[in-house]
């Protein structure tokens, strides 16, 4: 192996941020949890310097489990969610190359979702940085 890969994280410089986050609680209508979702989504990355060039909802019921797939394509890389909404689960993702902190993105977007759904509990939150060189 080669030793550089051995290095302390110190030692290297990141130019991405990959945010996972995952919640339980959310349980409903996949098509009322999904638009309500993908709105919040879409507000999440207008109140940032990222900008949409792709959007797509699509509610899941027929042939699969009740829920939702949701995907914002961004000039910067992607915001992604999808949910299970028989058992309450979504699973959310945001990337950037930017300099865009999405970890504060993410916890905007958890605030909000807790507003809506109280008994919400975000069970993993973690920034992963990318992009090491």
């Amino acid at each position: 192996m080669d030793k550089s890969i051995k290095k302390s994280t110190d030692d290297f410089n990141y130019k991405g941020q990959h945010v996972l986050a995952d919640f339980t609680g959310i349980f409903g209508d996949e098509n009322k949890i999904g638009n309500f979702v993908f709105e919040l989504m879409i507000r999440a990355i207008e109140r940032t310097d990222m900008k949409i060039v792709h959007k797509h909802l699509e509610i899941l019921n027929k042939d699969t489990p009740p829920g939702f797939t949701s995907f914002l394509l961004l000039d910067s890389s992607h915001f992604a969610v999808h949910a299970y909404t028989e058992e309450g689960l979504i699973s959310s993702d945001i990337y950037t190359c930017g300099p865009t902190d999405t970890f504060e993105v993410m916890e905007y977007f958890r605030n909000e979702l807790v507003k809506e759904f109280p008994d919400m509990k975000c069970t993993y939150m973690q920034n992963h940085k990318r992009f090491r060189y």
